[in-house]
């Protein structure tokens, strides 16, 4: 087992070493559910263990990998972790959390890869879909249609899953165009900071 974070260390892509820290990593955790509140990961993590009667090594590779899947890196955990570095138990959870992703990006497929693309490109395929908003809607909002299920084959994203539609102009565009009012007076300024959903799909 490699206690390492650091993506350029010789170990650090090793699944048998990352499984190993993470068994490690998540029976601390089970001792001490001082996180239980913090985010999904947690409470995933408890039940889990709990299941098998408090045996961390009868997690299976799924359930240990749900755990990392619901973890947003918000890292609230490493703030309040009693046992994060410098003590000797060297606990990072986001970081390990990180390198478990790492890893199996590493040993995944195209389609996983192609899936995660898709998905973590919001502003690529946001960008892309507002320009031909009618065609992407038309394949979007088409569950089950043939173009979704060979988009499914090709990415993962279910065909019967219903997803928001492309708007024909992004928020940012729209904002832009408006009018600015004459104010008598200077007042306060305010910053939007739009979200994916709102400056692609709903401005």
């Amino acid at each position: 087992m490699t206690t390492t974070y650091d993506p350029t260390h010789p170990r650090y892509d090793n699944e048998g070493d990352m499984r190993d820290e993470l068994l490690r990593v998540y029976d601390l955790c089970h001792g001490c559910r001082l996180c239980f509140n913090l985010c999904p990961s947690f409470p995933s993590l408890f039940e889990a263990i709990d299941a098998h009667d408090g045996d961390v090594e009868a997690l299976s590779v799924a359930e240990q990998d749900k755990v990392v899947d619901e973890c947003y890196q918000c890292k609230l955990c490493y703030v309040k972790c009693p046992y994060v570095p410098p003590h000797e138990w060297e606990l990072d959870f986001p970081r390990l959390m990180l390198r478990n992703t790492a890893v199996r990006r590493k040993h995944d497929g195209l389609r996983a890869k192609l899936t995660d693309q898709a998905l973590g490109r919001t502003d690529l395929v946001g960008t892309l879909s507002t320009m031909v908003a009618p065609l992407a809607n038309a394949v979007t909002q088409t569950p089950g249609s043939l173009p979704r299920r060979v988009m499914e084959k090709v990415t993962g994203i279910a065909a019967e899953r219903m997803l928001p539609p492309y708007a024909r102009q992004r928020f940012s565009t729209w904002f832009k165009k408006r009018v600015t009012p004459t104010l008598t007076r200077r007042q306060g300024s305010v910053t939007v900071f739009p979200t994916c959903l709102v400056e692609y799909q709903n401005p």
